[in-house]
């Protein structure tokens, strides 16, 4: 088994060895190749953070999920939270095998209707979070904090979420409202490490309302942007806003964002780019 690979930066702790608090990606399909887990598309987050261990996302495929964790290291039969960013494939449907090993944790979820429903399976007589039912689920309605310095920052998506369905454009977009959840992460000095995981609702807006609810700076951003469908101008414009006007001091992109947004990000911020691929673990 090859080890995760500890970054040389730190979020906002003097823990560099990241043995207490971290942040692991245990599924990504932004890779280097240098571990034995398997990049996929999707993402996964496992963390430990002041005692506590959570799962943010889980990945598209179980088996892909179960492989990672273990070469990685990551106990998932610790996990004491666990949260969905929004109901997609490549975020859900790992946690298939997380309650199988770990069937009593909390876990922390958008309040959407349509969530665990079947393509074109959704109705008037859909039963409301029907695929975990039999777990210790809360829907979350708006911020929520799970433990003292680990908020959830809820949001929603004017946008479908597809690919191709960005840009907006007028004969394909529909605008549904799709809740989506980040993770904000506080240490005792104030600082805030803000993980996303698909950026649904805009990546900036999250960072705004972040903002407005803690009424603390976002330090360091992470996770995925979903910029991969976006022109150069655009990204660049995002990026500057996010150094220049929303003062985010770090950033580690990765996922949906998109290896040419990446790049751009990581050509602005220069030093305090962080990469963040698959089994690359940044010490909190």
């Amino acid at each position: 088994m090859l080890p995760s690979n500890i970054s040389t930066k730190t979020i906002f702790s003097d823990d560099k060895d990241g043995k207490k608090n971290f942040i692991l990606n245990i599924y990504d399909n932004i890779s280097k190749n240098e571990t034995e887990a398997l990049p996929d598309w999707g993402f996964s987050v496992f963390i430990r953070y002041q005692g506590n261990t959570l799962l943010y996302d889980a990945g598209t495929h179980p088996g892909v999920l179960e492989h990672n964790s273990e070469v990685l290291d990551a106990d998932l039969s610790s996990v004491d939270f666990a949260i969905l960013s929004h109901n997609h494939a490549d975020h859900i449907n790992g946690f298939d095998y997380l309650l199988k090993i770990n069937p009593n944790f909390k876990f922390f979820l958008p309040n959407e209707k349509a969530l665990g429903a079947r393509y074109n399976e959704l109705s008037d007589v859909y039963t409301h979070g029907y695929k975990y039912r039999h777990s210790n689920t809360e829907y979350v309605v708006g911020h929520t904090e799970i433990i003292k310095g680990i908020h959830i920052i809820s949001t929603s998506s004017p946008l479908v979420g597809k690919f191709w369905k960005y840009p907006p454009h007028d004969k394909e977009t529909k605008f549904i409202q799709m809740s989506e959840l980040s993770l904000a992460i506080e240490d005792p000095e104030g600082q805030v490490c803000l993980i996303s995981g698909c950026s649904h609702s805009k990546i900036e807006v999250i960072v705004r309302t972040t903002k407005s609810h803690l009424k603390k700076n976002v330090t360091c951003v992470v996770g995925g942007f979903h910029h991969l469908p976006y022109s150069s101008d655009y990204v660049t414009g995002i990026a500057k806003l996010m150094k220049n006007e929303l003062d985010v001091e770090r950033i580690a992109p990765t996922h949906c964002t998109g290896e040419k947004a990446i790049r751009i990000f990581k050509k602005l911020y220069k030093d305090n780019y962080y990469y963040f691929g698959l089994g690359t673990k940044l010490p909190i």
